[in-house]
């Protein structure tokens, strides 16, 4: 495979033309959550894995790590249902930092441990991740470490620069822990209601605790810090992710409701899904609260724009998810709570970008576009001026016009064969019906000069060789970037499947194995990426 000089030609005119964003040249990144980290203790997080992890994609030639959302987990451990647009999930925290910096013994990491075995946690570094279960043993471990924390001049400046969002996070924490539930609907009416008094009298009689949770989101952010500044020194920058939506168990519903579509008593009245699409063929009902747009549009959208300037602190570039949402949204009756009820409401639209363009100027921003796309959507997107995102595995409906067929990718575009949402390529391969597999095969052997008339040895490639040359001709597109789910380097099938969107189980939960991640496939990627004209060196 070469990187033809008709490519390199158009791509040169488009850029001139200003068709690509000038945040990004041509290049490629990797798709990884970092629970999916082959980590010690049950789930991947800030630690030496991860440096690992950045060593092999620069190794890779790779320019770019996406990652999901790492704000708290809320419901069914998803991060795009999140306890808070601002803070960290301290579930990622690097417990054997705490143990180098003096904070817990060897005696207590062997403790939590031993709780998260015992509550059904990984045995292996490669096991699936429970939530609950490494939660149950951090928890532990981080009490210990925080008996032993002395407050330092870090710390205040911390809660100094953040106070904007992490008292009211503390605060909705622990009376979510002191009540034993995140549904601050059935709190306490003072509480529930945030009347002052109550909130006083709480914070006075909690404060250690409030502390604790503050301390916390410090050890977040001071770890992250350094993987960030660690991904730099090697070339790498961080594709973050933000969800649209907050959880209605959140603490920026509960702390701001006046943004939020809630009624008298502070409920929904109207919850966020989608209607049927290539992800779900009955709608899905995510369940969140919808936005007082009205609100946000009289405030400046002020809210907005303070969450993605923070988000933008913590991550190089930012994927708005569900872009789509701010042109129109799908609205669902929080009573019947059926995608089929649904309908398509006016968002804000071009009027959003506008002001957060001219609050933050020039952002490195991809938008997620993709499910029904109509042509005010279309409008909006590039109005902002935003790269959209492609996606290889919607290119087969057999129109030769399918705006996801590598042909048809514009350079102002990230191009994907997949993305979290969907199955690793060899998995949807391998549950394509004949007809799907045909028109694939077809189009995968067009693609390599190897046409019908040839009578090829095979009827259908095996998912594996699907998966890899469907990486190979997502690379040679257009797209000035291109974003490779890991699973699909790996060429694993379904049992690589990160989640699956209208389903609760085991979603969110995949590790990968250190072994399959050599550096024979780390040299591998980086040839690829050189011969498409991506490669970081």
């Amino acid at each position: 495979m070469s990187f033809p000089p008709e490519l390199k030609k158009e791509i040169s005119k488009a850029r001139k033309d200003g068709d690509s964003p000038g945040w990004m040249k041509r290049q490629a990144g990797v798709l990884m959550p970092v629970f999916s980290l082959p980590s010690p203790h049950g789930i991947g997080c800030f630690d030496k894995e991860a440096r690992h992890f950045i060593d092999m994609l620069a190794l890779s030639g790779q320019s770019c790590w996406q990652i999901l959302p790492l704000n708290p987990a809320g419901d069914y451990d998803s991060p795009y249902q999140p306890r808070t647009c601002f803070g960290g999930d301290t579930i990622y925290i690097d417990s054997e930092q705490l143990l180098e910096g003096g904070l817990v013994t060897e005696e207590e990491m062997e403790k939590m441990d031993q709780i998260i075995a015992s509550s059904g946690g990984a045995q292996s570094a490669e096991d699936n991740v429970n939530y609950k279960a490494v939660r149950k043993g951090r928890d532990y471990v981080f009490r210990k470490a925080f008996s032993r924390f002395i407050p330092d001049g870090q710390f205040d400046a911390f809660l100094k620069a953040n106070r904007f969002w992490l008292d009211d996070y503390a605060l909705f924490q622990t009376i979510a822990d002191f009540t034993g539930s995140y549904a601050w609907n059935q709190w306490p009416s003072g509480l529930r209601f945030r009347k002052a008094k109550a909130l006083k009298d709480f914070e006075t009689s909690h404060k250690q605790e409030l502390e604790y949770v503050k301390w916390l989101q410090f050890l977040f952010f001071t770890q992250w810090k350094k993987i960030m500044e660690y991904s730099h020194s090697r070339g790498i920058s961080i594709v973050g992710d933000i969800p649209i939506y907050a959880s209605f168990e959140s603490a920026d519903c509960w702390a701001s409701p006046e943004l939020f579509q809630l009624d008298e008593n502070r409920i929904p009245e109207n919850v966020a899904g989608a209607p049927p699409d290539g992800f779900s063929p009955d709608g899905q009902v995510w369940g969140n609260p919808l936005y007082q747009w009205e609100v946000h549009k009289a405030q400046g959208y002020s809210w907005w724009i303070s969450r993605i300037r923070h988000n933008l602190q913590q991550f190089d570039i930012l994927r708005l998810d569900h872009t789509r949402g701010f042109s129109s949204y799908f609205s669902i009756p929080a009573d019947k709570g059926i995608a089929s009820e649904g309908q398509w409401e006016k968002g804000p639209g071009t009027d959003f970008f506008h002001h957060l363009h001219q609050a933050l100027g020039d952002t490195a921003l991809i938008a997620e576009d993709l499910g029904f796309v109509t042509e005010d959507v279309k409008e909006m997107v590039e109005d902002a001026g935003l790269p959209g995102m492609k996606v290889l595995q919607f290119a087969f409906d057999g129109d030769p016009h399918n705006p996801y067929l590598p042909e048809n990718i514009p350079v102002n575009s990230v191009v994907y064969t997949g993305t979290h949402d969907n199955d690793t390529t060899a998995g949807w391969y391998d549950q394509l019906d004949h007809n799907g597999k045909k028109f694939v095969t077809r189009w995968l052997r067009q693609g390599q000069g190897i046409h019908e008339s040839q009578n090829c040895r095979a009827p259908f490639f095996s998912p594996r060789s699907v998966a890899a040359a469907m990486v190979q001709r997502a690379l040679m597109s257009k797209a000035f970037l291109c974003i490779i789910p890991i699973g699909d380097y790996l060429l694993l099938g379904t049992e690589g499947r990160i989640n699956t969107p209208g389903t609760v189980g085991i979603n969110w939960s995949w590790r990968m194995n250190r072994n399959l991640f050599t550096e024979d496939l780390a040299r591998s990627i980086a040839r690829l990426a050189k011969q498409s004209g991506r490669s970081r060196k």
